[in-house]
C-alpha cells in the first residue's frame, strides 16, 4: 500500500530519558567543564544557557518564516562561553554539545519492536526515512549507538533544516528532497500534536503508535491507523507489509 516509511525518533524508535534543566544536571555538567578547562559556576552556566537559548528560539519565531521554527544549539553554546570570555572553535562545541547530552542521560534504548519493524519493512523492499525534531549534535551519537543509521534511506533533523514538526514545511521538505509522493508515504509516531498533527497539515497519512498507558478514541482521529498498544508490529500488519 506504501512505498515509503517515515519515522519520528523519540518515543517511536528510540526510548529516552533526559534530564537537561535541573540544577543536579547543571552542577554535573559545570564540574564537568572546570575538567575541561572551562570555569563556570553552575548556576552562571544555567542562567546563560537558559536565556540564550530563549532568545534564540524567540528571534527564530519572529524572523524564520515558519510556523514551527528551530535553532542551531551549537549557536547558543558558541555564545555561552564568550559570555565567559573562551572562544571555542566549531569542533570544541561539537565536543561539549555531545557531552552536555550524555551527561544529562539517564537512559536510552531502543524499543522491543523497533528492529523487527524496520527490517520487515527493509525486507518487503520499502523506503525507510527519519523526520525528527532534533539537534544534530545531541542526536547523531545516539543513532550510531543505536545502530539505526543503516536502515534509514534518508534522515532530517530540525536542526539542520531549521523547522520542526508539526510545521508542514518539515514533511515538504522530507517529500521534495527524497522525491517521494505523498500519496506512497505514511509518517508513523508518537505524538499527536507532533507527528499526527503536522503529517495531516502536509497532506500524508499518519500511523499513531499510542505509547501511553490510556488510549482514548477521538470521533475525528487526524491519524488513519492507531496501535493502541503502541506496537510498531502493527505498523507492519496495518498496512500490508508481510513478515
Amino acid at each position: 500500500m506504501y512505498q515509503n516509511y517515515i519515522f519520528d525518533l523519540y518515543g517511536t524508535l528510540i526510548d529516552i530519558h533526559t534530564d537537561e534543566y535541573s540544577g543536579n544536571f547543571f552542577k554535573k555538567y559545570a564540574k564537568w567543564l572546570r575538567k575541561q578547562g572551562f570555569h563556570f559556576e553552575w548556576k552562571q552556566f544555567y542562567r546563560l544557557y537558559t536565556s540564550i537559548e530563549r532568545e534564540h528560539r524567540e528571534k527564530a519565531a519572529q524572523n524564520s518564516g515558519y510556523t514551527k521554527p528551530e535553532i542551531q544549539i551549537e549557536e547558543v553554546f558558541q555564545e555561552v562561553f564568550a559570555a565567559n570570555g573562551y572562544e571555542i572553535s566549531d569542533d570544541q562545541t561539537a565536543y561539549l554539545c555531545a557531552s552536555f547530552r550524555r551527561i544529562s542521560l539517564i537512559y536510552l534504548c531502543l524499543f522491543p519492536d523497533t528492529l523487527a519493524c524496520l527490517e520487515g519493512l527493509k525486507n518487503a523492499g520499502k523506503k525507510i526515512y527519519l523526520l525528527s525534531n532534533a539537534q544534530r549534535s545531541f542526536t547523531w551519537q545516539e543513532l550510531e549507538l543505536t545502530g539505526l543509521i543503516p536502515y534509514f534511506d534518508g534522515i532530517l533533523i530540525s536542526s539542520d533544516e531549521g523547522c520542526m514538526k508539526p510545521d508542514p514545511a518539515f514533511y515538504d521538505r522530507c517529500c521534495e528532497r527524497y522525491q517521494l509522493d505523498k500519496a506512497q508515504s505514511v509518517m508513523i509516531g508518537n505524538e499527536l500534536k507532533s507527528d499526527m498533527a503536522g503529517a495531516k497539515a502536509a497532506g500524508i497519512d499518519g500511523f499513531y503508535i499510542n505509547r501511553v498507558p490510556v488510549f482514548h478514541e477521538e470521533s475525528d482521529p487526524i491519524y488513519r491507523y492507531v496501535s493502541v498498544k503502541g506496537s510498531l508490529l502493527e505498523v507492519l500488519a496495518q498496512t500490508g507489509v508481510q513478515r
